[in-house]
């Protein structure tokens, strides 16, 4: 079961993960990169609200992934399991019929399909909910920096700041958060795999 396991299902994640996450990866840290420096020469007290936010929205994704990625591996190895107790089942057939065990091998089953199911369901759950959070926490930025640029442009503490300024920053803001998103699902995707 874990033999058959590996090829099928633990191949196949690897060979998505090397074929789409890495890809995506590069072209979010490229992205990320070259918004940073446009940012950095815009406006740096905006840009350090922004990075603030970001070190928030990684420290979620930190969370959530590992929590997902623990019951992924637990997912894997249930999977095993349950692959490993039909193939000896469905081997051994004959002799569960002789010895009336079908009743005990169908509450193995059950057993061990639950055990499957609720990793499945947690590992899942956690990786479903990263995205949402993700771009919640986004929408909180943007909304934090129009507030700082807004009051740094009211106070007159900064001078450069203009509403043209603020305008081009959340543009920013909102290209520099979304592949810091696209990079936690990619890391969620890495570690499930």
């Amino acid at each position: 079961g874990d033999i058959m396991s590996l090829y099928t299902n633990d191949i196949d994640t690897l060979r998505q993960m090397i074929s789409q996450s890495f890809p995506q990866l590069l072209s979010s840290v490229i992205t990320i990169v070259s918004v940073l420096v446009s940012m950095l020469i815009l406006n740096v007290p905006l840009t350090v609200v922004t990075l603030l936010m970001v070190a928030i929205m990684m420290t979620a994704s930190r969370k959530l992934a590992g929590l997902s990625g623990k019951y992924f591996l637990e997912q894997q190895t249930n999977l095993g399991i349950v692959n490993g107790y039909i193939e000896e089942m469905m081997e051994g057939q004959k002799v569960v019929k002789v010895f009336c065990h079908e009743q005990e091998a169908q509450d193995g089953f059950d057993r061990v399909n639950d055990e499957m199911f609720h990793s499945a369901d947690k590992a899942h759950t956690y990786a479903s909910i990263l995205m949402p959070i993700m771009v919640n926490i986004g929408n909180v930025q943007y909304v934090i920096v129009a507030m700082v640029g807004g009051a740094l442009a009211l106070s007159g503490v900064d001078t450069t700041i203009t509403l043209g300024v603020i305008a081009s920053f959340l543009q920013l803001s909102k290209s520099f958060s979304s592949p810091i998103s696209q990079v936690s699902q990619q890391i969620n995707s890495v570690v499930m795999a």
